[in-house]
């Protein structure tokens, strides 16, 4: 009997973690390019705003984060934490928002996202056909790259006087997060408005290993895909001749 109940949950987690793939990657795109930006324009909204994200974005995203690291303990681990920095930020925030809301916004934020990484990279790259949910998983992959060093320029910046120029004021934590999530996908695609420009030594290595990684990131992606797709239908072809 504990068998089949252990048999049950890996069948459930299973089943739901490729759609909880699909959400995950919608509603982190929905809370990057939107909601942030929406953040900032919207100050003086007072708790409706922070509720209704809490309801239909963070609340998603984090129910879908826990479905898609259900498959490794550590990664599991680091989402719960995440999930506790989030969320005592998101209730903090709403009595009287502060630096330290934004702390835990940005740290929660970088626990989680490397987490995520590691538990998606694993299973875009691994053998096997191509297939709808591990193409989601590249978007997601992608997203979640430049959202994790997002948040390492969000703690930066609240850390090192100067880190960057073109920053809105420390206390101003939407306007913070706003920022480091433009910075890095704009640094990540190498667009490079110059707006915002890194000061410190750490953050201008950091923007350009981010730089990099972006370069290099749709070459390898292209490459594997290909690679598993072509092995997928050789070992198809060598099962057919078999039979």
């Amino acid at each position: 009997m504990p068998t089949n109940a252990g048999d049950r949950s890996g069948s459930l987690q299973e089943r739901w973690a490729d759609p909880a793939l699909t959400v995950l990657a919608i509603d982190l795109a929905l809370a990057i390019f939107v909601i942030a930006p929406l953040g900032v324009l919207a100050p003086g909204s007072g708790p409706v705003l922070p509720l209704l994200l809490i309801a239909f974005v963070v609340t998603p995203v984090l129910l879908a984060s826990v479905l898609v690291a259900s498959t490794n303990g550590a990664a599991m681990a680091a989402v719960f934490v995440a999930i506790a920095l989030i969320v005592t930020g998101i209730v903090f925030g709403i009595h009287r928002p502060s630096v330290l809301v934004t702390y835990l916004h940005t740290i929660g934020a970088l626990i989680m996202g490397c987490a995520l990484i590691w538990v998606v990279a694993r299973a875009v790259f691994a053998p096997g056909r191509v297939t709808y949910h591990r193409i989601v998983g590249t978007f997601l992959l992608y997203l979640m790259i430049g959202a994790t060093f997002a948040g390492l320029y969000g703690t930066l910046g609240l850390l090192v006087p100067h880190a960057f120029k073109g920053m809105p004021p420390r206390e101003d934590g939407p306007a913070i997060i706003a920022h480091a999530l433009y910075f890095s996908f704009v640094t990540f695609t190498t667009a490079g408005y110059g707006d915002v420009v890194p000061m410190h030594p750490l953050t201008r290595g950091l923007s350009n290993l981010e730089a990099v990684i972006g370069q290099l990131f749709p070459a390898t992606l292209i490459a594997r895909m290909v690679t598993l797709e072509l092995a997928g239908r050789r070992r198809g072809e060598s099962t057919d001749d078999a039979r």
